[in-house]
């Protein structure tokens, strides 16, 4: 058993993280998950939410992630994301713009059912997570 895990994680247009890691926390789809050293062969749907990947140094990289896989075996983590940007990276005035375009849809949805709702809602909940982890990285002390 390794100490330390290789960590892959790419989207289908770029590659974001391939470097050791101590240990990662992701969204599965039916709640959050994380990978250590030593952990058994597994494989899982990435659902949406922040995924943290620490360092051998303890340095921790977030990251906005939706949909997806994350296969583990023999320390190996390969983690294929449908939508991940790093939270460096998140445009907060993009992301406020994309909240307040979801609320009034789900608002709109109300009166015309013609308007998708889930679909609505599911807009909202990605802007929310992407301005918190946004918010977080630019606020929160200590090594992002």
């Amino acid at each position: 058993m390794a100490d330390k895990l290789s960590v892959k994680l790419v989207t289908p247009t770029r590659r974001l993280y391939e470097a050791q890691a101590a240990s990662i926390v992701a969204p599965g789809e039916k709640g959050q998950f994380g990978v250590m050293p030593g952990h058994d062969p597994w494989m899982v749907a990435l659902g949406m939410g922040p995924l943290v990947i620490v360092s051998p140094e303890g340095e921790e990289k977030q990251y906005f992630t939706n949909g997806g896989f994350c296969q583990v075996d023999d320390d190996k983590v390969v983690l294929l994301a449908e939508v991940c940007e790093a939270a460096q990276e998140i445009d907060i005035e993009r992301a406020q713009a994309a909240k307040k375009r979801a609320e009034e849809r789900i608002k709109e949805a109300a009166k015309n059912p013609s308007i998708d709702q889930l679909r609505a809602e599911a807009a909202l909940r990605r802007a929310l997570y992407r301005l918190d982890l946004a918010q977080f990285i630019r606020t929160a002390p200590g090594k992002h």
